[in-house]
């Protein structure tokens, strides 16, 4: 969710869809890979460590994507009864000004509410 305020300053709010962050993320092997390849044997040794980072890392990444889609309907669930916190992040100008957590469904919508007509948190990260 995004808007503006009266005096055009801009808000961002970001809820975090998945029960946990990401363990294994992607754009380590991509730090890797070289900028540009050739035709000649030197290419290929210059891939050599991201082709090995990829070859490692692309069997974790698939394991937890399959994790996160098994277990997706039980944090629905989980998240709408507050068992699971729904997890909330605003941020002013592109920088984090708080964190905050709602426990069940209508908490998030109330806190949604409240934290775009106050604009800015009075209370801090919860």
């Amino acid at each position: 969710m995004r808007w503006k305020d009266e005096s055009g300053t801009k808000w961002r709010l970001r809820q975090q869809r998945l029960a946990w962050p990401r363990w294994v993320k992607p754009e380590v092997a991509f730090e890797h890979a070289p900028s540009g390849l050739g035709d000649d044997p030197i290419s290929a040794i210059i891939a050599l460590p991201f082709l090995l980072v990829f070859a490692v890392m692309l069997p974790f990444w698939l394991a937890e994507l399959l994790l996160r889609l098994l277990l997706a309907p039980f944090v629905a669930v989980l998240r709408l009864a507050g068992a699971i916190p729904y997890r909330l992040k605003l941020y002013k100008k592109g920088r984090l000004t708080g964190s905050y957590s709602a426990d069940g469904h209508g908490e998030l919508v109330r806190l949604r509410h409240e934290l775009r007509r106050m604009g800015s948190p009075a209370g801090g990260g919860h």
